[in-house]
């Protein structure tokens, strides 16, 4: 059986957690009450992120920005939009000094000490897969890792397959498989503690334009 491996990007700038960290310290005075991340794979090469965040501010300084750094260069990331109940807000992506991508979210109204905001973001990106064929069909493997800088008191992960896909395992256990859909919880997380997440899946068949376009280049 051969497996192909479809890579973030030729100059994958962040390869490993533990770089990532090294890079990233922790902050103190605010914490995640929750986060909400849900994946959306697009196919085997590119997804959607989207997050649900309810931020609190424990110390002294006010949130005005919730800034989030990616493990990903900003040519593989495309189609940011952030927003609030009360609609759109500003929200870009910052190459930095370090490896990867910052995602800077200007919130609405700055949160002070005891308050708590809820915001949404959400982006494009390349993602990493393995994918072996089997006769018409292939099983894709598809595996990321989290880590946020501030402590996060229960963070829901969901990864929802592509259309028509059949779900085969999930590691960790999924504390949840739907039709569609791979679910996990997690609670008390410190920070820059990492949530690594690993799902298998059986795709559809490609259709003959599918093959064309991967052939060429396109997909």
């Amino acid at each position: 059986m051969h497996a192909t491996i479809h890579p973030v990007s030729a100059a994958d700038p962040v390869t490993t957690p533990h770089r990532f960290r090294e890079a990233r310290p922790g902050i103190d005075g605010y914490r995640l009450v929750s986060a909400t991340v849900t994946i959306t794979l697009l196919g085997d090469r590119r997804a959607r992120y989207e997050y649900e965040c309810q931020l609190e501010t424990l110390g002294c300084v006010p949130a005005r920005y919730w800034c989030y750094h990616l493990p990903a260069d900003t040519s593989e990331l495309d189609d940011l939009r952030a927003w609030d109940a009360e609609g759109k807000l500003s929200a870009r992506f910052l190459p930095g000094e370090a490896p990867g991508t910052r995602l800077e979210v200007r919130l609405r109204h700055p949160v002070h000490t005891g308050e708590r905001c809820t915001f949404s973001f959400g982006y494009e990106a390349a993602i990493r897969t393995v994918v072996a064929p089997e006769g018409a069909s292939r099983t894709v493997t598809f595996a990321d890792w989290f880590i946020f800088n501030i402590p996060c008191a229960v963070l829901h992960l969901c990864v929802e397959l592509p259309p028509g896909a059949e779900y085969l395992a999930a590691i960790p256990a999924s504390a949840g498989a739907a039709a569609g859909g791979v679910a996990w919880r997690v609670r008390a997380l410190r920070p820059l503690e990492t949530v690594t997440v690993t799902v298998v899946y059986r795709a559809q068949p490609r259709s003959w334009r599918e093959w064309l376009m991967e052939a060429l280049g396109w997909g």
